[in-house]
C-alpha cells in the first residue's frame, strides 16, 4: 500500500513539473490507474 501511495504521490509531482499538456494529460491518467488500484485494495 505505501508502494502505491508513493508511486502515485512521484507521478503527481511529475505532472505538477509536466510541460506538455500531452505529458500532464498521460501522467494524471497513470495516476488515476494507481488510484483505483488502491481503492480495489482497501475494498477487497
Amino acid at each position: 500500500m505505501k508502494k502505491i501511495n508513493k508511486k502515485y504521490a512521484e507521478i503527481m509531482r511529475q505532472a505538477d513539473n509536466a510541460v506538455g499538456r500531452k505529458e500532464v494529460v498521460s501522467l494524471l491518467k497513470t495516476a488515476a490507474i494507481i488510484m483505483s488500484k488502491s481503492e480495489e485494495n482497501l475494498a477487497a
